[in-house]
C-alpha cells in the first residue's frame, strides 16, 4: 500500500471541514484537538479514514437535506436571535447571521457586543449572501440546527460575565 492510499491531502480535509473550529472537527472525528492542529499544520499525515469519515458525514448531511420536503429555516431552532436586524441588509435576517456565527465562531454568541463586533469585523452579511448564491447555506443551517440544541449555557456564569449584558440569543418560546 502506497503512502497516497494511506493518507489524505490537507486540501481535501479542509474543504470537508468547511470552516469548522478545530474543537468542532475534533468532536466530530472523536479525537483530540492537538491531533487536528497537527494535521492542519502539516506536522502529522492525515489518515485516510479521517477523510472518509468527513466525506460520509457530508454525504449524510446532504442526503438529509434533500430528503426533507420543506426548506430548512433558521427560525426552526430552540434559540432565536436576541439582536436587531441590520437595516443595510434586509435580505439577511438576524436568525441567519446567528446561524452563521453559531456554526463558524460560537464563542462570539456570549454577548450582543461580541456578536456585533464579529458580524461587522468578519463581514458576515456578505458571507451569508455568498453562501446562499453558491447553495452552501443550507448545510450551514443544517449544522446550526444540531448545534443550537447543545448551545452551552455555561458561558454565562461567573464573575467574568457580570457586566457584559445579555447573550446574542434567547430560548425560543415556541419550542416545548
Amino acid at each position: 500500500m502506497s503512502a497516497e492510499q494511506r493518507h489524505g491531502c490537507l486540501h481535501e480535509f479542509l474543504s470537508l471541514t468547511d470552516g469548522l473550529s478545530i474543537a468542532a472537527v475534533a468532536r466530530t472525528l472523536r479525537c483530540c484537538s492537538r491531533t487536528i492542529r497537527n494535521y492542519v499544520a502539516g506536522r502529522s499525515p492525515i489518515p485516510w479514514h479521517r477523510i472518509e469519515m468527513l466525506r460520509l458525514l457530508a454525504l449524510e448531511t446532504s442526503a438529509m437535506q434533500s430528503n426533507s420536503s420543506d426548506q430548512i429555516s433558521a427560525d426552526e431552532t430552540p434559540v432565536v436571535a436576541n439582536i436587531e436586524p441590520d437595516p443595510t441588509a434586509p435580505d439577511v435576517p438576524p436568525a441567519e447571521m446567528l446561524a452563521w456565527v453559531g456554526v463558524h465562531a460560537p464563542h462570539f454568541l456570549s454577548s450582543r457586543r461580541s456578536f456585533a463586533l464579529y458580524v461587522r469585523g468578519w463581514n458576515v452579511v456578505d458571507k451569508v449572501r455568498r453562501a446562499k448564491r453558491e447553495g452552501t447555506f443550507a448545510a450551514v443551517l443544517a449544522r446550526w440546527h444540531s448545534l443550537a440544541v447543545e448551545l452551552p449555557r455555561m458561558w454565562r456564569f461567573g464573575r467574568m460575565f457580570a457586566g457584559i449584558g445579555p447573550p446574542a440569543y434567547k430560548h425560543n418560546e415556541r419550542e416545548p
